[in-house]
């Protein structure tokens, strides 16, 4: 049973995105440059059904999307104005919802691949696709939270997608490639997530097997028992539940002790629920894992505050950059 909090990214949001939002306080050229990477994919199915999304050229005739948007089809095909560029194999990891494309060679520039371990949270990041299948749209954001999952980190955004987004990109500053957006919480949360595009380096060692169509689910669909910690801890967050929160992430931290996720999810319950020097013990095990973490930095300095105790939270508080102290970073 897929997840019922969780949609696809091919849900239109209720604040139309428009391929000018934001772009106007971005050199054209920058914007250019990303949507030189950028194609859209259209894939058939049986029935006369066609799914829409975007894909990222990784090489001259690679394209990275989400495996959602292409699991039902035999045919596939890369699109960039009227240039039509066929798909041929796929690399598929449908778990990690991620899809390498063997295409014809294309005149397009490859994306660069950056790792999520060099990213930090509170970094600009910025979406480029095509949400609705039709124009492309650039919207910007920045890196709300860094998720660690399967030897990468999932990316939480504040750079909002909406129809036919799956598969699209998420760059930073300088162009490089870090994650792809794939899905987003329902409701008003807004909550945007993007696999993080380094995964690359394993589905490149798959085997490229002909298309058709795929079985299983990705991560995010699969139901809430089965789901990854941190989408989890999501779901109590969003439903206020902090005693079913905190139940949750006293067993998280006992899974995976090395998770600052885990610690600082857990130090957040405990706050909620009042019990604030534990908090900021759990938190303070969060920093030692990852000690330039904006959201683990933040929320200690916010204990530390409520414990009386205002020089160290001053001291904490000072590592952030101003504009990282008094926001969720989705500001």
């Amino acid at each position: 049973m897929r997840a019922k909090a969780l949609t696809l990214a091919a849900v239109v949001l209720a604040t139309a995105l428009s391929s000018a939002a934001g772009a106007a306080d971005f050199d054209a050229g920058f914007i250019t440059r990303l949507s030189t990477s950028v194609l859209k994919i259209s894939a058939s199915a049986p029935g006369n059904r066609t799914f829409s999304g975007s894909g990222v050229v990784v090489s001259r005739n690679e394209v990275l999307t989400n495996c959602h948007v292409t699991r039902n089809s035999e045919q596939v095909v890369a699109l960039k104005g009227s240039l039509r560029y066929n798909v041929y194999s796929q690399r598929a990891d449908l778990h990690r919802d991620l899809c390498l494309l063997t295409t014809d060679e294309m005149p397009f520039v490859p994306a660069p691949v950056r790792r999520t371990a060099d990213l930090p949270t509170g970094e600009s990041v910025f979406f480029y696709g095509y949400p609705g299948g039709i124009e492309a749209f650039f919207t910007e954001g920045r890196v709300s939270s860094l998720h660690p999952y399967l030897g990468s980190r999932v990316i939480e955004t504040s750079a909002g997608f909406g129809l036919g987004a799956s598969g699209g990109g998420l760059f930073d500053r300088e162009g490089a490639l870090v994650g792809i957006t794939t899905f987003l919480s329902a409701g008003h949360s807004g909550y945007y997530y993007a696999m993080p595009a380094d995964w690359i380096e394993q589905l490149r060692k798959l085997p490229a097997e002909p298309l058709g169509p795929l079985t299983g689910l990705a991560v995010w669909e699969l139901a809430v028992a089965d789901q990854p910690a941190f989408l989890k801890m999501q779901r109590f967050a969003e439903a206020g539940d902090w005693k079913g929160a905190l139940l949750h992430t006293t067993a998280w931290t006992v899974s995976e002790p090395d998770n600052f996720d885990a610690w600082l999810s857990h130090g957040q319950a405990l706050l909620r629920g009042g019990k604030i020097e534990d908090a900021i013990a759990s938190l303070q095990k969060a920093l030692a894992l990852a000690s330039a973490d904006a959201n683990v930095i933040r929320a200690l300095g916010g204990a530390l505050a409520k414990a009386g105790r205002g020089k160290e939270s001053e001291a904490m508080l000072a590592k952030l950059a101003p504009e990282d102290r008094d926001c969720d970073l989705a500001c």
